[in-house]
């Protein structure tokens, strides 16, 4: 789409914890985006490197990411692109709260809770992009656009992405990783 601004999304990719680099499809599959958000656990910055190859790419710490990681990375970022308040943050919580969700489903009522703590940590942003769960979703709350991109890493899942597209509309789409 003309105007589009397309950003890939990746979370959780453990590296090397998980994976020893990058799936080598992941530079083909993101070509063309114009940037690359990162919602944590990279767990070594040399994953950021890999990233940052492919396209600019901004992102923020996980609850796994070695402690250099955690110094240099945000916690979270709220990013003004194409006229939308976009917030990024890994999305683990403090443990008394996350044990009222944790193993339910992003549609369960009890995962409201997670969905209104985001809202209130990253306030008036139109999307939220988020990890932790390595499960991937899109999903409309409230108004507000919560993507988990899933994890690219074994042996959560099949591993998955997402692309985001900010145009006239906002639009957001799961893939599966070859």
């Amino acid at each position: 789409m003309e105007n589009a601004l397309l950003l890939g999304l990746v979370a959780d990719t453990h590296i090397p914890n998980s994976l020893a680099s990058l799936p080598t499809s992941l530079p083909e599959v993101l070509s063309g985006v114009d940037h690359i958000l990162h919602a944590g656990d990279l767990v070594t910055l040399s994953t950021l490197d890999e990233l940052r190859a492919i396209a600019p790419t901004v992102a923020v710490a996980g609850n796994c990411d070695a402690p250099e990681v955690a110094r240099a990375l945000p916690s979270s970022l709220v990013l003004s692109l194409a006229g939308r308040r976009i917030g990024l943050q890994h999305g683990h919580q403090r443990h008394a709260l996350q044990n009222q969700y944790i193993g339910c489903g992003y549609g369960d009522p009890e995962f409201d809770l997670f969905y209104q703590a985001m809202a209130t940590q990253l306030p008036e942003c139109d999307v939220i992009v988020f990890g932790h769960f390595h499960a991937p979703v899109v999903r409309a709350w409230r108004g507000i656009l919560f993507i988990n991109p899933g994890s690219i890493s074994p042996p959560h899942a099949r591993p998955t992405y997402a692309v985001l597209e900010l145009g006239a509309e906002v639009k957001a789409q799961l893939h599966l990783l070859d």
